[in-house]
């Protein structure tokens, strides 16, 4: 009897049937942290409850990614497509006009009725608040008022019923003190891992409003890689420059699949490996050219079409996978990402926010981004120390996946394909083996 049939006479619809399944695999696994930020949207004045388009989120990742990579172009790259959404999803329930046509343009929500893609953002909050997971997801949110500067209380009540945003009433002339406030809140809901988010040079006496979106996310693999195995391996650049990195290693069952990128030339099947999380709902997915072709030259292939075709065509199977361990962080300005994607009164003094104040003098001034991932196996500082010789490829039985070159990856919801972080690794070597120092990109 198909499993659906069983199902439907048991009364348990798929969903609810996925959902106990992963929940019964439990495994012990080292520890993977990941951390995006966003972001500080400071505002001057002039002087799954519905049905969400699945590759929304992926959509908007994707169009931030291009930005991005156009201006960056050897330089690592790292953001949080959620934490973005939920940012500018919070300015949204501000905007009027031509100002909110933009902003839901370029968030990509022009199928959806006015109003839908707060209840699906909402959505996600609350199954990142969910405390019975296999993994740490945390989604905060928070306002910052300028003492006597009046703020809708419509606004109030519909960023905290879709974000359960805080507020908080400031004085902003006094900015190194906000700084410090804002600081604290930011380190509190992100472990302690970003510091010094913003500074007082962020604030003065015209701001008005600041809106702080924070997210964090902690996961375990599913399959460890053992300390032992990690050896020191040559990562070969885009340049044909090597460094030495800790490269971790194991064999097992993961999803895998190799793609054509249409071309006839060498190289023209990559690969893509997909590492879940404990509990199956999360995964890492990592997609890399052959090493005689540069990552740049598979970039533009991307679309949240193609991911959804990855995530779709990989299937179970035996794999040797030789990983990075590796760290990255990066602070983006978003004004000039928004303003490629098409959002750009918003930054101008023809923004319409009047559904956040009855002040029409009022704009956005700053928006900017931070991003912290980490990627090792428990003893990591250990295992570092161990200098060990390179690792040769030798012929076996099942398909390696050995990433030491350029790669790009995202962190997603397998579920309902969200993506939760997406970047690349130009330079593995941005942080020292210690775990603790990088180099700001």
């Amino acid at each position: 009897m198909a499993v659906c049939t069983i199902l439907e006479q048991l009364g348990i619809d798929s969903q609810t049937y996925w959902i106990i399944h992963v929940a019964l695999r439990i495994l012990e696994s080292q520890d993977m942290y990941f951390l995006g930020l966003l972001s500080l949207l400071a505002l001057q004045s002039k002087a799954f409850k519905i049905n969400f388009p699945d590759e929304t989120i992926a959509e908007l990742s994707v169009n931030v990614y291009n930005q991005l990579r156009a201006a960056r172009e050897d330089e690592n790259i790292l953001f949080s497509p959620l934490s973005i959404a939920i940012a500018m999803g919070m300015v949204e329930l501000g905007a009027h006009g031509t100002t909110l046509k933009e902003i839901r343009h370029s968030l990509g929500f022009d199928s959806l009725k006015i109003g839908e893609e707060f209840t699906f953002l909402k959505d996600l909050s609350d199954m990142a608040a969910t405390e019975e997971s296999h993994y740490v997801l945390n989604v905060a949110n928070s306002l910052y008022v300028q003492n006597g500067f009046h703020i809708s209380d419509k606004f109030l009540q519909l960023v905290k019923k879709y974000f359960r945003a805080e507020v908080e009433n400031v004085d902003f002339s006094q900015s190194a003190a906000v700084a410090t406030q804002i600081n604290k809140w930011v380190e509190n809901h992100t472990n302690n891992m970003i510091k010094d988010f913003v500074s007082s040079g962020d604030f003065g006496s015209p701001t008005h409003l600041a809106l702080i979106n924070a997210i964090y996310f902690k996961g375990n693999w599913k399959s460890q890689f053992r300390p032992e195995n990690t050896r020191t391996f040559s990562f070969t650049k885009d340049d044909e420059s090597e460094v030495q990195i800790p490269m971790m290693y194991q064999q097992g069952e993961f999803y895998y699949g190799e793609f054509s990128d249409g071309s006839n030339e060498a190289g023209g099947i990559y690969q893509v490996l997909e590492i879940p999380y404990e509990g199956d709902e999360i995964s890492m997915m990592i997609v890399l050219s052959r090493q005689e072709v540069p990552l740049v030259s598979l970039e533009p292939l991307v679309k949240a079409s193609l991911i959804n075709e990855w995530a779709h065509s990989v299937k179970k199977q035996k794999v040797e996978v030789y990983l990075p361990r590796f760290t990255v962080e990066q602070e983006i300005d978003l004004k000039d990402v928004w303003r490629g994607l098409g959002i750009t009164e918003l930054f101008s003094s023809s923004a319409d926010l009047t559904a956040m104040s009855d002040n029409k003098e009022l704009y956005l001034a700053k928006a900017f981004h931070k991003a912290f991932l980490e990627v090792n196996e428990e003893g990591s500082e250990a295992a570092a120390a161990s200098g060990m010789i390179a690792i040769s490829r030798m012929a076996v039985l099942y398909p390696q996946v050995i990433v030491d070159h350029p790669f790009f990856f995202l962190i997603r919801n397998r579920r309902t394909g969200t993506v939760l972080f997406m970047g690349r690794v130009m330079h593995p070597e941005a942080m020292n083996a210690s775990g603790h120092d990088f180099e700001k990109l």
